[in-house]
């Protein structure tokens, strides 16, 4: 072998090491592709869009038995799920705090949290027919609408539920109960795409109020 020859495979193993060595760390080859590993943008989107499904919209309540049977008292907090959020802690405390009157079609005792406030009973029009409540809560341009109806509770929570959107069959997971100013009663929380507001009270006696 003459000297030049020797000389070039003394070199050539130094030269492949180098080579390797100027190989970026984390990329791969397939198939003759060079692929390097990009890590993704975090998504910092201020506003990300509401996913109806998950909720939109929510029906915050609470149904009080009182009188004959059948007979409630219903309390029906409802708007944009966001902005119930906010006065779900308020709703929960003044919930607690309904005393039934001895004389059971008379609006129920209550302490009302702070920024809510009475605007007294409130007739609308629904689809021509006259949608009475007998007192309408007020907070940050939310209602909570109060009213005494017949009809039983099972009937209008599904009515409620589908008011809202809510799933078939997640209703009775929707309601806890808890106990009042001396008197049991429902807690309702649904929730769902439709926006409730304007779909007038309870059922009278199996119909629209």
């Amino acid at each position: 072998m003459t000297l030049a020859r020797r000389r070039l495979w003394s070199v050539l193993p130094l030269a492949l090491v180098a080579a390797f060595a100027l190989v970026p760390a984390g990329c791969g080859t397939e198939d003759g592709v060079t692929k390097t590993d990009v890590p993704k943008e975090p998504d910092e989107s201020p506003n990300p869009k509401r996913d109806p499904a998950g909720g939109a919209y929510r029906i915050l309540g609470a149904m009080y038995p009182a009188g004959e049977e059948g007979w409630y008292w219903y309390f029906k907090f409802v708007g944009p799920a966001d902005m119930i959020a906010t006065s779900e802690a308020g709703f929960d405390e003044m919930a607690k705090s309904v005393k039934l009157q001895a004389e059971p079609g008379k609006v129920p005792t209550m302490e009302l949290p702070k920024g809510w406030a009475r605007s007294g009973p409130k007739v609308v029009n629904n689809g021509g027919i006259q949608v009475r409540f007998d007192e309408v809560l007020t907070v940050d341009g939310l209602e909570c609408t109060v009213s005494y109806v017949g009809g039983g509770a099972k009937g209008n929570l599904a009515r409620w539920a589908k008011q809202v959107g809510a799933p078939e069959g997640g209703v009775g997971k929707a309601t806890t109960e808890f106990a009042a100013n001396g008197v049991k009663a429902l807690r309702v929380d649904l929730r769902g795409p439709k926006d409730p507001r304007g779909k007038g009270g309870p059922m009278m006696g199996g119909k629209s109020q």
